[in-house]
């Protein structure tokens, strides 16, 4: 999360895992953040209580460290912060800049099926969201669920990412656990989940052989430190994969949360 209504940020928030970023084949993150090279005027922001703008420095740096793949969530809490406009804005800025994102239906490369929800938005209209992004009903997931079990066959790497639950957490909701052993018991390889401002109680769990995160909370954010919840740290999940998408091997990482605070930034309630 960087450009709370379009406030400038670090052209490098990425200091503490370049390390990592330069090591693996394949980097999945959330990007709660609209991104247009001409910032949108305030005149298309959504009626909400924080807007996230920035002008994508910060991701042509991300770009620069590494030639691999990279895929981002653009499907979260923040999508649609500069209207349907900022959501185009963003798509154009990656596909020029070769950053993968899923679309309404879901994003297929060589060796990975990668789906993109969010069971939220913060915003004052869900439905009009819900033209442009994946948003989950719990009630109604019969036809995510038969869509992953007709793409089984094709022995892909099969990430769902969900931008799920509220931004702090005392404990994994009972709906949160059962609908990640859901996506996994149907065919789902890894359950990538984010969406609180901090490491949730239970951050991930093993399932079946396979991977569920709950949270792994913000690696970039420009959000107050909120002591109660050790919000100045974040975890990174180093995974690697066998043939047969098992989960082999799994390093977390416990990282500093890179953040720019500012005064004209309320503490966080």
């Amino acid at each position: 999360m960087f450009g709370r209504n379009n406030n400038k940020f670090i052209v490098n928030p990425f200091k503490y895992i370049e390390k990592y970023i330069k090591s693996v084949d394949v980097i999945i993150f959330n990007l709660d953040t609209v991104i247009s090279p001409n910032p949108l005027s305030d005149l298309f922001k959504t009626d909400k209580v924080f807007n996230y703008q920035s002008d994508g420095k910060q991701l042509i740096t991300l770009r620069k460290m590494t030639n691999k793949i990279i895929i981002v969530s653009t499907t979260n809490y923040h999508s649609l912060d500069y209207d349907k406009q900022g959501f185009l804005n963003t798509k154009k800025f990656l596909r020029n800049n070769n950053i993968k994102y899923a679309t309404k239906t879901y994003l297929e490369t060589d060796k990975i099926i990668f789906f993109s929800y969010t069971d939220h938005c913060g915003c004052n209209n869900l439905d009009y969201w819900g033209k442009y992004i994946n948003v989950l009903d719990y009630k109604s997931t019969d036809k995510i669920i038969h869509t992953i079990n007709l793409l089984k066959s094709k022995n892909k790497l099969i990430i769902f990412s969900i931008h799920w639950g509220s931004n702090w957490l005392d404990k994994i909701p009972k709906h949160m656990i059962r609908f990640g052993r859901l996506l996994i018991d149907n065919g789902v390889d890894i359950v990538f989940g984010h969406s609180a401002h901090h490491i949730p109680p239970v951050p991930y769990e093993i399932y079946k052989d396979k991977l569920i995160i709950y949270g792994l909370g913000d690696a970039i954010n420009d959000y107050r430190l909120k002591k109660k919840y050790n919000s100045d740290k974040s975890l990174m999940a180093l995974t690697k994969i066998s043939k047969k998408n098992n989960l082999t091997n799994m390093d977390i990482i416990n990282i500093k949360r890179y953040f720019e605070e500012s005064s004209s930034i309320p503490k966080p309630i």
